[in-house]
């Protein structure tokens, strides 16, 4: 039988009290049963986790909120809200530049504007056997094909009327990918080939991946409206040496792998990128989650509450 059933928004501020969320009064119920109303219970449950503990009560086990108001979590909400709409500004951006990039190198020279289509030209071949390359190729064609049948982009259809080809120049073609297929075709290059695009950001191509793949969860949580700020990544992305100086020591040797490391990746990017990028409305977003607090800093990922302002107005972009 389901522990689940319908509740009025009454009912779940009910619910959350008797888990020991903390409401200032009547009138701070109704405007808990308002937010609930357009913010669902189970996503405000998200930014409440950080602030729970499981209990046993009467051999049940529940959640307890531990006297959190319930105000301080709709201030989470909204400040993980702004947070991520600022990020996406600087990912959108990264995404330009790198499709622009890998535009470039499959489309230079004996490649031409079509010799993208023939992995075996541009691929990793002594990493990946043939068969595997045909197998992406023809994968890679099939979802080319699904966007082609929904692009409504006039350049890409009077192009390929005028050609008479089933698939557009590389540099049209790339703006059909998301960012999760560029990556994908960046890891199938050959070494030559992602070393021109790793040098643009002074990294190794394993450092370049290892980021790209990072940003790309990142870009994708953004978009969809998921929790950042308690992210914490499965996969730790490549430190470099001088990030560990602001990054919050776990262990020896351990670093956090929570949202101040991809906010440091973004920045390095951008710096490289743009080195006039006006990084103000992420730190500011980032500074209100910290609130001078050590605690807090190192929580999010940071060393301390100090490395936010060294973080923002420093390049991290360094040559190597």
């Amino acid at each position: 039988m389901s522990s689940f059933s319908h509740k009025s928004f009454e009912e779940q501020v009910a619910l959350l009290e008797s888990r020991g969320m903390l409401f200032s009064g009547e009138q701070d119920k109704k405007k808990a049963e308002q937010k609930l109303s357009i913010i669902s219970y189970y996503k405000l449950k998200e930014f409440a986790r950080p602030f729970s503990k499981i209990v046993t009560v009467d051999g049940v086990r529940q959640i307890n909120y531990q006297n959190t108001p319930f105000k301080k979590i709709t201030v989470r909400y909204y400040q993980d809200k702004r947070l991520r709409l600022h990020l996406l500004d600087a990912l959108e951006d990264i995404e330009v530049a790198l499709k622009t990039q890998v535009a470039f190198v499959l489309g230079y020279r004996r490649l031409g504007p079509y010799g993208y289509l023939n992995f075996s030209q541009w691929c990793n071949k002594k990493e990946y056997c043939k068969h595997y390359l045909k197998y992406r190729e023809e994968k890679f064609k099939k979802q080319l094909k699904a966007e082609l049948k929904r692009t409504t982009s006039p350049e890409i259809k009077e192009k390929l009327k005028i050609d008479n080809m089933k698939y557009p120049p590389i540099w049209l073609a790339i703006n059909l990918m998301t960012f999760g297929q560029i990556i994908n075709l960046i890891e199938l290059m050959s070494t030559n080939n992602i070393r021109q695009i790793a040098k643009q950001y002074d990294c190794s191509d394993a450092e370049l991946l290892s980021w790209l793949k990072c940003l790309n969860l990142l870009r994708n949580m953004c978009a969809h409206n998921s929790n950042i700020i308690d992210l914490k990544m499965h996969t730790t992305p490549i430190l470099r040496e001088e990030w560990k100086e602001l990054l919050y020591e776990l262990k020896e040797g351990v670093y956090s792998n929570r949202i101040a490391l991809s906010i440091i990746i973004v920045k390095y990017m951008m710096d490289a990128i743009d080195n006039q990028y006006n990084f103000r409305e992420i730190f500011g977003s980032f500074r209100k989650l910290i609130d001078k607090s050590q605690r807090q800093a190192n929580y999010y990922g940071l060393k301390n509450k100090e490395v936010l302002n060294c973080l923002q107005h420093n390049s991290l972009y360094t040559r190597i």
